[in-house]
């Protein structure tokens, strides 16, 4: 059963129960106080006619005391004429009869089928007999005419006052189903209302299952509803989000295998090619020279990528504690490294007496790798220039060259693994493709940002941010 029909239904039989347990107790309480007036209209009657036919009677049996000793069925013949009377005055809607103390009827209009009923026990008030879907009410009084008793029953039809609360309740029956009927019709307009927001929040969480993970909801309501949908938009944006993320992710992976398998397949050819010559031709020293030269070039290739994929395993998704880092001891430490190198270019540091949070050994190689990807796209003697800008508690760092520049479409591309603006110029200087990747994932893991502002021919700003100490 669906939502809707549960709401349609549950109401129905909720207005039913309701409805049907206060008609009944109106129905109860119409027929009850109807009954009791009846009742007691009767039982009034009935005294005024008793008392009216003591009084006529205790008369004649004075009046003709002498007739009544020469006839004893004066008196009866005088109550029964009476009672005649009081007969046509109710216009038949009572009927009487009158019973000796021996509990002998001498004279009655009770119907035959409930002379059982006429009793000389006038303790009990009355009581009301059904028979033959008819009621009736049975009161039995005392009538003292002198030295002589009576008995007077009298039968009370009470059939009308049932058949008026059988009437009220096929009324009640009657209402009762049109009521439903409207009440169903009414309900379902309202249910399928309500239920409209839930039934397309249905649709679109099938098609999301399907595979549209664009679908959303969009209702706006205030109620309950609306805040499901809500609730629900938004973590189908997550969810979307998080799936597009995972794609994107299987897609740098491809990439990062086919690059991968790329850069070790090109040096492992020349490095098999030239070991395969030296083994198997009798070469002159120029040539041996030339090839063990490739053989070397190419390994210190496959050493350096396989270092820079250490380090990139090695950082991971790890979180790291930011430490106080002095600058002034990077700096040095850079120096001396490139000292070493003997470089033909011209590295300019800025004054760095700040301190930093970041951690020493990966930011000397932030600065390391971008300082060899400068040197890389720059010419002999050509200018490199590390400079801090400070700012309340941040510090830009950038790394600055007059090289070849790149492409905006390059400067997008820049941070993917693998990825050179110029293969041939990066191969040459033993590049692999992953020194702005590495450079990346160590911004990332200091949770900064990596800017790049690059123009062929003029030069390449690549700058980050980072924390100052602001006591040390």
């Amino acid at each position: 059963m669906k939502f809707a029909e549960k709401i349609i239904w549950s109401c129905l039989l909720t207005l039913a129960v309701l409805f049907s347990i206060g008609s009944a107790i109106m129905i109860y309480q119409n027929h009850h106080n109807l009954l009791q007036t009846t009742i007691d209209h009767d039982l009034t009657t009935q005294e005024i006619e008793l008392y009216s036919l003591e009084t006529r009677l205790y008369q004649d049996s004075i009046g003709y005391q002498r007739a009544f000793e020469k006839d004893e069925h004066y008196l009866m013949n005088k109550a029964i004429y009476y009672l005649g009377q009081f007969q046509y005055a109710s216009q038949n809607q009572k009927t009487f009869a009158l019973s000796l103390p021996n509990n002998e009827v001498f004279y009655s209009t009770i119907d035959e089928k409930y002379k059982e009923y006429i009793s000389i026990d006038y303790n009990q008030k009355y009581f009301i007999k059904h028979r033959d879907e008819k009621y009736f009410m049975f009161m039995t009084s005392q009538i003292n005419a002198g030295d002589t008793v009576y008995y007077l029953t009298s039968c009370y039809d009470l059939t009308s006052v049932y058949q008026e609360r059988d009437r009220q309740i096929m009324n009640f029956l009657v209402i009762s189903g049109i009521l439903f009927l409207v009440a169903y019709l009414i309900l379902r307009i309202i249910s399928s209302y309500l239920t409209k927001s839930i039934n397309k929040l249905n649709v679109v969480t099938q098609r999301i299952a399907s595979g549209d993970y664009s679908e959303r909801t969009q209702i706006q309501s205030e109620d309950e509803i609306g805040e499901l949908s809500k609730s629900f938009d938004e973590m189908a944006d997550m969810n979307e989000k998080t799936i597009h993320q995972l794609q994107e992710s299987v897609i740098q992976k491809e990439e990062f295998m086919s690059s991968f398998s790329h850069e070790v397949k090109t040096p492992m050819t020349a490095i098999l090619g030239f070991a395969d010559l030296l083994r198997t031709c009798d070469c002159d020293e120029q040539t041996r020279q030339k090839a063990a030269q490739y053989i070397y070039t190419e390994g210190k290739r496959l050493e350096n990528l396989s270092y820079t994929l250490m380090d990139l395993l090695a950082l991971g998704n790890n979180q790291i504690e930011l430490k106080s880092v002095s600058m002034k001891v990077i700096v040095k430490q850079l120096k001396d490294y490139y000292q070493g190198k003997h470089i033909q270019n011209i590295l300019e540091f800025d004054k760095m007496d700040i301190w930093v949070f970041s951690q020493a050994d990966l930011l000397f190689m932030l600065l390391r790798n971008l300082i060899d990807n400068s040197i890389k796209a720059s010419q002999e003697g050509q200018r490199i220039q590390i400079k801090t800008d400070v700012f309340h508690d941040k510090v830009k760092i950038s790394v600055i060259d007059e090289g070849i520049g790149m492409s905006e479409e390059d400067v997008k591309k820049a941070t993917e693994a693998f990825y050179m603006a110029d293969k041939s110029r990066a191969r040459s200087m033993g590049g692999a493709g992953l020194g702005l990747t590495f450079v990346k994932r160590i911004c990332d893991v200091h949770h900064t940002g990596l800017s790049i502002q690059s123009q062929l021919g003029v030069g390449t700003t690549v700058s980050f941010e980072l924390g100052v100490v602001t006591h040390e």
